[in-house]
């Protein structure tokens, strides 16, 4: 009963223009599906290869790895963390005792 109320106080028309939508260009179609995605495409394009050809950096595959990049830290082989002087001393990592 109140479901049914609240159903006539509400205005259940079609909105004007949704039953008879103009005609719509091919042209508009085609500049709508397919120009949006090729700018779309352009413009992620341009933002992700615009920093690296502003560095001077060669966007050719193939090229050798870059080397001066500091991707965790400087390494210096096996003796990156100091191991412990006597058995008492906590340097050195996880120990697993407790």
């Amino acid at each position: 009963m109140l479901a049914t109320a609240v159903i006539n106080l509400i205005p259940l028309d079609v909105p004007v223009g949704w039953s008879d939508p103009p005609p719509v260009n091919m042209v508009e179609a085609v500049l709508l599906l397919g120009g949006i995605p090729l700018l779309l495409f352009t413009a992620i394009s341009v933002a992700v290869y615009l920093p690296s050809i502003v560095r001077g950096e060669s966007l050719a595959p193939g090229q050798p790895p870059v080397e001066n990049q500091w991707l965790g830290g400087p390494r210096t082989g096996t003796a990156e963390l100091k191991g412990p002087e006597s058995e008492d001393s906590d340097s050195g990592g996880a120990s697993g005792r407790w």
